[in-house]
């Protein structure tokens, strides 16, 4: 009975060891080895682009605030009391040329002036006589200068010698001393009456009605009107393609549509804060105001250049070539960018390249294994 009871364990045993490998045969089959699969390759598309090169246009944008094209600022030259011209010397006053800005009481120095001027006249009368004596020959214009002189006016230029002689001796009377002093007051006497160099407009008024005025004080700005100058700052990159006396776009968002200017001067110097050019553009609209920030647009052309996207650039002077069906890369020059594109030259025509980086490119990679689907 022992004996029959431990065959019996066997046969159970084997059959299970049995059903064991039929099943691992069967599952084996339904479910294959991984190591067995063969990985796929996902195909991807290689959009190739053919390098043409030719004259490419690309817009440069530049922004800064205008100033009056002529721009005084007004300082007191004699001390006294301020009063008004034709109009008040107030800010946005209109002035035509030649007319009063503003005036300083001078009643003080005038009649000094004219005290001058009357003992100058006394001493020409008393030298007269001896240059009748003298200088005979010379005495009629003396005469004729000593009857049309004037108290109220500004001395008018002194008859010319005709000899030295006849220069020393009127040297010798103080006549040159005292005609060029006076002179000297009369040109002081016009620093209280200040007029309008050119038509425009009050910008800046610092003084009122009845203040007393001192020598040097900042009296305010005079500008003239419908003349402006724009600075802009250009890159070093565009600057280049900037010329003197071009025409280019303004644009503001303070009014519509566009006003032409033209490019007036070109700073050689480059700022080292900000590594740009200053451009000045000279430009005349009855739109405009001194202080309103304007754009300009020039739109410049680069001969025989090509314009990529710019993601393609590596280290922003390298690209990657198609060559012999393996991936190069190629040093370039960038002329300029423009929004998302960038103006490069250094390809020769028929230059295959990606349009598109692709992940994981580097140099010397085969091409071909980039398949299209």
């Amino acid at each position: 009975m022992v004996i029959g009871k431990r065959y019996f364990s066997f046969l159970i045993a084997g059959a299970i060891i049995i059903a064991g490998v039929v099943t691992g045969g069967i599952l084996g089959k339904r479910n294959p080895d991984a190591k067995s699969e063969k990985p796929s390759r996902k195909a991807v598309a290689l959009n190739i682009v053919t390098v043409s090169n030719g004259a490419v246009e690309f817009p440069v944008e530049m922004s800064g605030s205008i100033d009056a094209l002529r721009k005084i600022e007004m300082y007191a030259e004699v001390s006294g009391v301020f009063r008004d011209g034709v109009r008040p010397f107030r800010e946005g006053g209109f002035f035509r040329r030649g007319e009063p800005l503003l005036v300083i009481e001078d009643s003080v120095f005038r009649n000094s002036v004219l005290a001058e001027r009357s003992s100058f006249l006394n001493l020409v009368t008393l030298v007269l006589p001896d240059i009748i004596i003298d200088f005979p020959e010379e005495s009629a214009k003396w005469k004729r200068y000593a009857e049309s002189f004037r108290i109220e006016s500004s001395l008018r230029p002194l008859p010319e010698p005709a000899t030295d002689r006849e220069r020393n001796y009127l040297a010798a009377r103080n006549i040159y001393n005292k005609f060029y002093a006076i002179r000297s007051m009369e040109a002081t006497l016009g620093k209280y009456r200040i007029t309008a160099p050119f038509d425009g407009t009050v910008t800046l008024s610092e003084v009122n009605p009845g203040a007393l005025i001192r020598t040097g004080q900042k009296i305010g700005e005079f500008a003239a009107s419908g003349n402006f100058e724009l600075r802009v700052s250009a890159a070093i990159r565009d600057a280049g393609f900037l010329k003197v006396n071009t025409p280019v776009m303004l644009v503001s968002d303070d009014f519509s549509g566009s006003v032409s200017g033209t490019i007036k001067r070109i700073n050689a110097n480059i700022s080292p804060a900000t590594q740009t050019v200053s451009v000045y553009i000279e430009v005349a609209d009855p739109r405009l105001r001194d202080g309103m920030y304007l754009t300009a647009l020039k739109t410049v052309a680069v001969p025989d250049a090509f314009a990529i996207s710019r993601t393609l650039l590596h280290n922003d002077h390298q690209l990657f070539v198609l060559e012999n069906s393996r991936f190069v890369l190629k040093s370039v020059r960038v002329i300029a960018y423009n929004n998302d594109k960038a103006v490069i030259t250094g390809l020769p025509d028929g230059t295959k390249l990606p349009a598109e980086k692709l992940p994981g490119m580097y140099d010397g990679m085969d091409a071909r294994a980039l398949l299209k689907p």
